[in-house]
């Protein structure tokens, strides 16, 4: 019988792509629950009054709001492609390695194109 690892060394564990798609699944959840709060005070301020809507445009004109605005965009459309993923496993398709493996890479591909649009369309 061999004996369980002692420590894991989590560089040197090499997750196959699909692991890494649903790690980062994950992960995009845990960003967009964080950065979705200052972002909702922050529309809840612009939709009180006109005053407010003025300060969340200057707010916004700032390239520190902006770029964590990016990531709240990257994440959601990440998180929104990979769950489209999830739910197709779901149904029975896309189980085998070959077709897990496929997906994960069209998720990555698809969520890049789509963050480069919307990068795009922000700046």
């Amino acid at each position: 019988m061999s004996k369980p690892p002692i420590y894991l060394n989590l560089l040197k564990i090499h997750l196959p792509i699909a692991g890494v798609s649903s790690i980062t699944h994950r992960v995009s959840a845990v960003g967009i629950f964080i950065l979705l709060l200052p972002f909702l005070f922050l529309l809840f301020l612009a939709v009180n009054s006109e005053s407010g809507f003025d300060l969340v445009s200057f707010y916004f004109e700032m390239t520190f709001v902006k770029v964590f605005f990016n990531l709240l965009i990257a994440g959601l459309t990440y998180h929104f492609i990979s769950g489209i993923r999830h739910l197709v496993m779901d149904f029975g398709y896309w189980e085998t390695l070959e077709a897990g493996r496929n997906s994960a890479i069209g998720t990555f591909v698809v969520s890049f194109i789509l963050l480069f649009i919307f990068t795009t369309i922000l700046w």
